[in-house]
């Protein structure tokens, strides 16, 4: 079992998440159970909130005392715990890569639908390679090429989620700043590729890229980058990412989601806003220009 600081991935917390179903359905408390793997309740714990790491060897005795007898649910118990344990692709980068934002890649990697509001640049996941570069260069002035071009590397790793086949891509909705699309990052080049990503984005099927008028006041959301991630109904509680001058926030209160899903909703409801697709028809030349 491991004790150091293991990542809360989506992966380990649907397997703790289903251990724990499996415990309370088997009518043992956490210190019965912790006694078949002869480990302490508090790991335990930390395994059903997926915040500890559980040996493939370790999932047999356990389902053993939970009664479990079904070889091929046993099976894809095993399957789950050996993903849950394997280094997703994003450590390679950990020299460019903080723990909150490997944390969130490792959630976002199984979410059914994002909600984004940026109001300052692009948000990232809807981000072209050349925009997301000159806007590290901003971000990161005293790094060397070969570290901005990693960032740049991790970043298009973690837009990949929008391209993959099996499990079918998230649903995405974002809502953009018509002064986002305005303020002018890396030159009119970076500014021309990043409107032909953006179309190509919102062609696709289950993408949503709504832009909110310059004249439109609107109170909701005058708070900093919020990203909200939606699992399967039941699966995992809706998290919300809040960006901060030195990171980011990853939560999943109940009160803080609401918060900010309320928010996003008055957002997307308000009659104005328009598709990126039509904003960028009508001002794309004048905004490079």
């Amino acid at each position: 079992m491991s004790t150091g600081r293991v990542p809360a991935t989506a992966s380990r917390l649907l397997l703790g998440a289903r251990l724990r179903a499996l415990r309370l359905s088997a009518g043992l408390s956490m210190a019965q159970a912790a006694c078949a793997l002869d480990i302490s309740p508090l790991t335990l714990r930390r395994v059903e909130e997926g915040r500890a790491a559980l040996a493939a060897d370790q999932l047999p005795p356990l389902l053993a005392a939970y009664g479990r007898r079904d070889p091929a649910e046993n099976a894809e118990l095993l399957r789950q715990a050996e993903r849950a344990n394997r280094p997703g692709w994003w450590e390679r980068y950990r020299d460019v890569l903080p723990d909150w934002l490997a944390d969130h890649i490792a959630l976002e990697e199984h979410a059914q639908f994002v909600r984004v509001y940026a109001p300052a640049v692009i948000p990232e996941l809807l981000q072209s390679p050349g925009y997301a570069l000159a806007l590290l260069r901003i971000q990161h002035p005293d790094d060397p090429p070969e570290l901005l071009t990693r960032r740049v590397e991790l970043l298009v790793g973690r837009q990949a989620v929008l391209e993959r086949a099996n499990p079918a891509p998230p649903a995405v909705w974002a809502l953009v700043e018509e002064a986002t699309l305005r303020r002018r990052v890396g030159g009119p080049a970076v500014m021309r590729e990043q409107f032909a990503h953006l179309r190509r984005l919102a062609e696709r099927p289950g993408v949503t890229i709504r832009v909110m008028p310059l004249h439109t006041p609107h109170s909701a959301l005058l708070c900093g980058p919020v990203q909200m991630i939606r699992y399967r109904p039941s699966d995992l509680a809706d998290r919300v990412l809040l960006r901060t001058l030195d990171g980011a926030e990853v939560s999943e209160r109940p009160d803080v989601v609401r918060q900010y899903l309320m928010a996003l909703d008055s957002a997307a409801s308000v009659p104005d806003s328009l598709p990126i697709t039509d904003w960028i028809a009508k001002w794309e030349e004048r905004a490079v220009a």
